[in-house]
């Protein structure tokens, strides 16, 4: 799947970081670079060519549909969508910008002026690759009205009998869970000179802020303590037990208390930065050579990584455990960005944008996840 240009942003972005990253570090400790961070750095520096590279052909494809676009039909106008574009128009009209769920979005001009009808750029697609959870399985609904209730059916019993024998009744229970929108809003200031500029490179900026924001406070939600309300999804770590986990045979405890629920598979781990460090340096056992943590997998079930997961903000050891598949994100509507101009905000440069956006996360099965953090030995 051919990727958009936030994809390749922040994919290049990741790669100058840890560049600088390794520089910084030979540079803080006096010495010239090992022949491992050399070849780390030059192979960094070929995909950043080629990311560019990749861009630039995106570009060229995109200015070819533009070209191509047949407007015999109408005289609307197309244009490229531009969401800085889009926030210096509304700065002057008072209208809101909406993304419209795969959709055309319109620009905001004035009333008696023709309408512009801009490529789609659908904010929500980079926002539900950009969730730890569903990069891991999941599931996204998006473009939803009203409350929608999803079936959860438990495991159907099967019995020996005689040959004559009546059949007992196995049937599961059928029950179900609602997914309600809840709002989520967020404020993001917006320095006036960045808005000045017209480019793809600030238009990226701004889109990859919203959607971070966005993104870290659902994470943050779902992956936390939160009890939950009529206006807020519950988190995962709500009135759990956490597991202690120390050694690789407590680890492999921690996973059969999702087993022994009969849950199956497919399985993945979320932790937290500083639980990976740890998981790194612990082996497989006593006699055993082999890290609990390689190639980001832990003990060969794949695992992700998020500063977002419950307990970071505490000892930042927190584990969560499961089957994914069972977690459902749901979305309604538009996202709506109002641009908001005061005396106090205008005075240090800026103008701030109000974000409005319903979703609701919620998991099928309770008995999916299994919540821990690690706890290091007495000494370390």
């Amino acid at each position: 799947m051919k990727r958009n240009s936030l994809e390749i942003l922040d994919a290049k972005n990741i790669l100058v970081k840890r560049n600088l990253d390794i520089l910084a570090t030979a540079k803080k400790e006096q010495r010239e670079l090992t022949d491992e961070e050399s070849q780390e750095f030059d192979k960094n520096e070929e995909e950043i060519k080629a990311l560019d590279e990749e861009n630039e052909e995106l570009e060229k494809e995109l200015e070819n549909k533009e070209e191509n676009k047949n407007t015999n039909e109408n005289t609307m106008e197309k244009k490229s969508f531009s969401i800085s574009k889009e926030i210096r128009e509304a700065r002057k009209t008072g209208k809101e910008i909406q993304f419209r769920a795969g959709e055309p979005n319109y620009s905001v001009t004035a009333n008696g002026e023709d309408v512009v009808e801009t490529n789609v750029f659908n904010i929500l697609e980079p926002l539900e690759a950009n969730l730890v959870f569903t990069k891991i399985g999941a599931h996204y609904i998006g473009n939803l009205t009203g409350d929608v209730q999803l079936p959860i059916m438990t495991s159907t019993s099967v019995f020996w009998e005689d040959e004559v024998a009546e059949a007992q009744d196995g049937s599961g229970t059928l029950t179900n869970i609602t997914l309600s929108p809840k709002r989520l809003t967020a404020k993001v200031p917006i320095s006036l000179q960045m808005l000045a500029q017209d480019s793809q490179g600030i238009d990226s900026i701004i889109m990859n802020n919203l959607i971070k924001r966005v993104s870290d406070k659902i994470e943050a939600t779902v992956l936390g303590y939160g009890a939950g309300s009529s206006k807020t999804p519950a988190g995962l770590f709500n009135g759990a037990t956490l597991t202690d986990i120390t050694t690789y045979g407590d680890l492999c405890n921690f996973e059969a208390e999702v087993e022994d629920a009969n849950v199956s598979g497919p399985y993945n781990y979320v932790v937290t930065p500083k639980a990976k460090a740890y998981l790194r340096g612990l082996i497989k056992g006593n006699n055993n050579t082999s890290m609990v943590w390689d190639n980001e997998e832990i003990d060969g079930t794949p695992a992700a990584v998020t500063t977002n997961l419950a307990a970071a903000e505490n000892d930042k050891l927190g584990v969560l455990f499961g089957n994914f598949d069972d977690l459902y994100v749901a979305t309604w509507g538009d996202v709506n960005i109002k641009v908001v101009e005061d005396s106090y905000t205008l005075s240090r440069g800026q103008i701030m944008l109000i974000v409005n956006f319903y979703c609701d996360v919620k998991a099928a099965r309770e008995e999916s996840f299994a919540m821990g953090h690690i706890v290091e030995p007495e000494g370390e």
